[in-house]
């Protein structure tokens, strides 16, 4: 038994860095000013220990290796791109997927992130487009679940999937997607790797950050973190039982000191109304987001 956790412990966990093109965005169109790139370096080293202490192969990738690694394989390709991803390679036509939990946190499958077309009208807008051979672009390739059923979609329209690229690549997912449907299909990824722990997007650890989380069943533009009092660490991040709370405290700690920051340079608060996504259960209004989450201790 000791040997088996050791050899899980030994495998990477690794996070994808996001949240700085994230905010840049949404500070542009809220009227904010972001802090330093040595500010984000700090606050991002100071995540990097913490999650070495629970995790001693942890691996963080920055966005831009990542967003210059898929830039590069899609021009490679020769073939017309369609992201299901927003962040590192955004396209004109796209597919926002996003995974649904309901108040209990509960996985509610499938939907269409906010602000855009249903999922159905999507498709139907990608099959109006006339293309017939396409690479498909997305963040990670995990377990390739999602992947599989959109390329499945696809071909149903007509439209065959030849090529499909990400940041990140796991084994299990690669090679669940080179024989759907026994195709011959090629995976090019910036990062390939054998097992890991866990793949999460930086984000996700950070209340109120844009796309942070997963998408609240019914509600308009709420994401739920994944950590405590919102998530579940342990389901969504593999965060083992014990840290699951110091965790948790550590990150929310981190959110207040970014949106602090955040106010410092802008010489202005940021509500919970100005979000770029809100959090379940926090006010709605103009109340002071830092404030909101301190409440929470």
């Amino acid at each position: 038994m000791v040997e088996r956790k050791e050899q899980i412990l030994l495998k990477p966990y690794v996070v994808s860095g996001d949240i700085v093109p994230l905010l840049n965005k949404w500070a542009n169109q809220k009227g904010f000013i972001l802090p330093s790139t040595e500010f984000f370096n700090q606050l991002r080293g100071e995540f990097i220990e913490y999650m070495r202490r629970i995790f001693p192969e942890f691996e963080f990738v920055p966005e831009k290796e990542i967003t210059k690694g898929i830039a590069r394989l899609v021009s490679e390709s020769g073939l017309t791109p369609v992201s299901l991803d927003r962040v590192y390679y955004p396209t004109n036509p796209s597919l926002d997927i996003a995974r649904l939990v309901d108040k209990d946190g509960k996985d509610r499958g499938l939907g269409h992130r906010p602000g855009t077309p249903p999922l159905l009208q999507q498709f139907k807008r990608l099959k109006e487009t006339g293309l017939k051979e396409i690479v498909l672009v997305d963040d990670v390739i995990f377990t390739g679940d999602l992947i599989e059923r959109v390329i499945q979609c696809l071909s149903r329209l007509g439209i065959q999937v030849l090529l499909v690229c990400a940041g990140i690549g796991i084994a299990e997912g690669i090679n669940r997607i080179k024989i759907i449907k026994d195709m011959k299909r090629e995976i090019r990824c910036v990062r390939t790797y054998e097992e890991v722990i866990d793949e999460v997007c930086e984000r996700d650890f950070y209340p109120g950050v844009p796309l942070s989380g997963r998408v609240l069943l019914g509600e308009e533009n709420v994401g739920v973190p994944y950590i405590l009092p919102w998530g579940n660490p342990r389901k969504w991040a593999s965060i083992p039982s014990g840290w699951q709370t110091p965790f948790s405290k550590f990150c929310i700690e981190q959110t207040i000191r970014l949106f602090e920051e955040i106010e410092k340079c802008s010489n202005r608060m940021v509500s919970c109304t100005e979000l770029g996504r809100m959090v379940p259960g926090l006010p709605r209004d103009r109340t002071r987001f830092v404030d909101a989450l301190r409440s929470l201790f």
